[in-house]
């Protein structure tokens, strides 16, 4: 009995494993498409002169945008710039610093504090040295002056 079954079993089985194996052959090449179609999309949004070619209106408004926002930032600052030196701007602010000194006279002129004043020391002495070098280097390389022995 257990032979009829078997048999029978692995027919259905056979068919089973068949359809098993056209289901995914058939999943394999719908996803190979969907691969390729993916793969041409990205080419085609990596492609800067294609792009340029297809959609030129937008191209050429968000060019004129950007030269726009750098004019308008450099026309901007030349402003700023111009109004902060006007004579009026200037006393003003030599009034706004003197209010502060009046105010709080204490931080006029803080102490640097020691860490600080050995940095500063020790940034003088290595400049002075190698001022000297330089110096002492350049007057070795300088040609002796020719001898009047007329």
């Amino acid at each position: 009995m257990s032979g009829a079954g078997e048999g029978t079993g692995g027919g259905s089985g056979e068919a089973r494993g068949a359809e098993l194996q056209r289901e995914i052959e058939r999943i394999r090449g719908d996803l190979a498409r969907t691969v390729g179609e993916l793969d041409r999309r990205r080419h085609a949004l990596t492609d800067v002169p294609g792009q340029l070619r297809r959609h030129p209106g937008p191209v050429v408004l968000l060019a004129a945008a950007v030269l726009g926002l750098a004019a308008g930032a450099i026309t901007w600052g030349v402003a700023r710039r111009r109004r902060r030196n006007e004579i009026g701007a200037r006393l003003g602010r030599l009034r706004e610093a003197l209010e502060r000194m009046v105010a709080k006279p204490n931080r006029v002129a803080t102490d640097l504090g020691v860490g600080r004043k050995i940095l500063a020391a020790a940034g003088t002495a290595g400049a002075s040295l190698l001022a000297k070098k330089l110096v002492a280097r350049a007057l070795e390389r300088r040609p002796a002056p020719a001898s009047e022995t007329d």
